[in-house]
């Protein structure tokens, strides 16, 4: 299954809003979601290290990393993603 489908059913299942902007292009395995209420950031990333260059370069406190291939969620330490609890 393409990763844009397994985030879409993730999002519909945890009440989490999908920008239009997710859609214009394929998805990756990480994604973050933001903020209350929750809603998913339009671009998804293949690498960690994007992930990481995105949340230390935006205004961004509370973020919830996903990854999609291992089926986790991720802990943003300040420099580096740690594996964290299995998403539900």
């Amino acid at each position: 299954m393409r990763y844009s489908k397994v985030i879409e059913q993730f999002c519909a299942s945890h009440s989490i809003a999908i920008p239009a902007g997710f859609r214009r292009h394929p998805a990756s395995r990480y994604a973050v979601v933001l903020g209350e209420p929750s809603q998913l950031v339009a671009t998804t990333w293949f690498k960690q290290e994007d992930v990481i260059y995105y949340l230390k370069h935006t205004d961004r406190s509370v973020a919830t990393i996903l990854d999609f291939k291992e089926n986790v969620e991720l802990q943003f330490d300040g420099s580096r993603l740690r594996r964290g609890p299995p998403l539900s």
